[in-house]
């Protein structure tokens, strides 16, 4: 067995009761890596499109990289891969913590869920002992009552991921916690937790991750932590001091916020949310998700005054800082920080929930809906008193709250009147980026496996305008033109593979893209970097050919799994203001993607070798990839 990997699959029938162990294929290292990656092909082999999202035979599917848990910095990202209950398609989210370390730790690099507890239970793993326990207790506790819970029965050194509410109420944006504060949230895996019946994974493992050349290992390991010093990166600094919370002023001078569900890109009450602000007025200090990671981009923060005096809290992403602050119209930062505990207790993804009170708002503002299609509940910009009770609502699918726990495209199809023209989203799934002034970006929610998401095909080389970076990878400067079309295909390609190896290596992704973005162009690490990194960690000679061509597989792997539900070009796409509005404001103001997202797609097939009139892998790609088996069945399905 080579290194890197702990070399185990932990596979548990809940229907069976029944616990067991598997080798985890050395073939399978070789073609995906780890962490998303095999997820990918586990989903791929085990969930076929007769299988429905909230049925038992789905599979929650968590997997960790081979670089997580060793001495490689921002090792720490624990990737979790279902069939999406909120879009019907394929789904995965992506969480920190130290969550991924103690699996590995105890043994296993893969877990997988199948089956569905005819009660509530809880899983509870350390090293080779793993039972599934009744969670009858825990059945009604939010995220933060269960893992204190846990804790204090199984010992403060245990890591837990647990839902909330909204998964046993089967939200469809219900999330994954992992320790109170990081989410694996999007697509909905805390509501196919929730409808296992499985309340919590708690986790405490011994043993160390073995590495082939750990005397290599090493002085790698103190280079990447050289070069994650704040004074070689930008984004580092940033992140170091801000966390994510430092694109909210960004984004405000780019112009791509979302103001009042899209009807504005630029903030003006920005200065009352503004990053500096947070950290002046409540962080108490800076923490770590991973033992190996020098950055420290998360934040302790306790509120100073006002009614939520002495609440503290852990971390606050841009995404929340938008979603739940100026998407509604909501200027108060507190409130903000507040709404952040809020949806992690009751385990809600905040895009989702942002985006369906914002679509309320806006029809609410309109007139479309009145309280009589509300239940009562109205609906203003900015009434943070709404909006707490509107997120309780979901959580418990009362009220209004039953129309809005579907998500938010639902919602809108629901209420009719032509509401969905107010949704903006790709595949069903929102987001609060504003893309439309945007070509690059746009153009990676449109392809993005997942639906809309920042995460997929979403680099920093245009956000940071570096021409530089744009040349040294492309050959051109135009990928660091923000609002160019030219060239956003390639680096799409690029980045889409890049961020495959980010989530199949468990390393973290927003510092991995800064450590691409450097003052010293010289000094940044791509995606070819990693073959050295896992050839001295794993003892698998992989040249920067073996890598990328990994995170092409992966990623037409994706494609292929979507393809096989019956989506193509067609859905390559996107809707409500992004396509069809001007952006009102910022740097690409008057722009909207039906002017240019055909030329990015064409380029983006061009470069990836798909057929240009499905937007699908040919026959030929996936069998120059090694997916033979993948094509064969498109074929016989008649998909390709």
């Amino acid at each position: 067995m080579t290194s890197g990997w702990a070399g185990n699959i932990l596979r548990v029938d809940l229907t069976e009761g029944k616990v067991t162990s598997e080798p985890l294929p050395e073939s399978w290292q070789t073609q995906f890596l780890g962490g998303s990656g095999i997820n990918d092909w586990i989903l791929w082999n085990e969930v076929p499109p007769e299988v429905e999202p909230l049925s038992p035979e789905n599979r929650l599917i968590f997997g960790v990289g081979p670089l997580a848990g060793t001495l490689i910095p921002l090792g720490s990202r624990t990737h979790v891969t279902t069939r999406s209950p909120l879009t019907g398609i394929f789904g995965d989210s992506n969480g920190g913590g130290f969550w991924s370390t103690m699996l590995k730790y105890a043994g296993y690099d893969h877990l997988i869920i199948q089956g569905k507890a005819d009660k509530p239970v809880y899983l509870w793993i350390t090293d080779d002992q793993v039972s599934i326990r009744d969670a009858a207790h825990l059945w009604g506790q939010d995220t933060y009552q269960t893992v204190g819970t846990l804790k204090e029965e199984l010992g403060e050194e245990v890591a837990v991921a647990a839902i909330g509410p909204a998964g046993e109420n089967q939200v469809l944006f219900a999330n994954i916690m992992f320790d109170r504060y990081r989410a694996a949230a999007k697509t909905g895996a805390g509501c196919v937790m929730g409808s296992k019946n499985l309340k919590a994974i708690a986790v405490q493992g011994t043993n160390s991750v073995t590495m082939a050349r750990p005397q290599e290992v090493r002085p790698l390991a103190e280079e990447l932590r050289r070069r994650l010093d704040i004074n070689q990166s930008r984004g580092i600094a940033s992140f170091a001091k801000y966390g994510t919370t430092f694109l909210t002023t960004l984004y405000n001078e780019l112009g791509c916020n979302s103001v009042n569900n899209y009807q504005d890109t630029v903030f003006q009450g920005v200065e009352d949310i503004h990053p500096d602000k947070f950290v002046d007025e409540f962080v108490q200090h800076n923490i770590s998700c991973s033992v190996n990671c020098p950055v420290h981009c998360a934040h302790h923060w306790k509120i100073p005054q006002g009614p939520y005096k002495g609440e503290v809290g852990s971390k606050i992403e841009y995404i929340i800082m938008d979603s739940m602050g100026m998407h509604l119209g909501v200027s108060d930062l507190a409130a903000i920080l507040h709404f952040q505990n809020l949806l992690n207790k009751q385990g809600m993804d905040a895009t989702q929930t942002g985006t369906s009170i914002g679509l309320m708002m806006e029809l609410w503002q309109r007139g479309i809906i009145t309280a009589a299609d509300t239940a009562g509940t109205e609906f203003e910009w900015g009434d943070v008193t709404g909006i707490e009770e509107t997120i309780n609502l979901i959580a418990r699918r009362e009220g209004v709250g039953q129309l809005l726990a579907d998500g938010t495209l639902a919602a809108a199809l629901k209420i009719g009147r032509k509401a969905e023209k107010y949704v903006c989203h790709s595949k069903g799934m929102t987001e609060v980026e504003d893309v439309r002034g945007f070509p690059g970006w746009a153009l990676g929610y449109a392809i993005s496996n997942r639906g809309a998401d920042h995460l997929k095909a979403h680099g920093q080389i245009d956000k940071q305008q570096r021409h530089d970076v744009s040349e040294k990878l492309f050959g051109v400067p135009d990928v660091g033109n923000p609002t160019s079309v030219a060239y956003k295909g390639k680096s799409a390609k690029y980045h889409e593979e890049f961020e495959a190896i980010i989530n199949s290596t468990g390393v973290c992704m927003m510092n991995a893209l800064s450590l691409s973005i450097k003052f010293k162009p010289e000094e940044a690490v791509h995606m070819a970097d990693y073959a050295p990194i896992l050839s001295v960690v794993t003892g698998l000679e992989m040249s920067a050919e073996d890598v990328q061509q990994c995170a092409e597989r992966i990623v037409c792997l994706e494609k292929a799994y979507n393809a096989r539900l019956g989506l193509s070009r067609k859905d390559d796409t996107l809707h409500g203001r992004w396509m069809n509005e001007p952006c009102p404001s910022g740097m690409g103001k008057g722009m909207k993607a039906e002017d240019y997202l055909e030329q990015c797609l064409n380029e983006y097939y061009a470069e990836r070798g798909f057929d240009p009139t499905t937007g699908l892998p040919t026959i030929k790609k996936l069998q120059d990839l090694g997916l033979d088996t993948v094509a064969q069945e498109l074929v016989s399905r008649g998909v390709i």
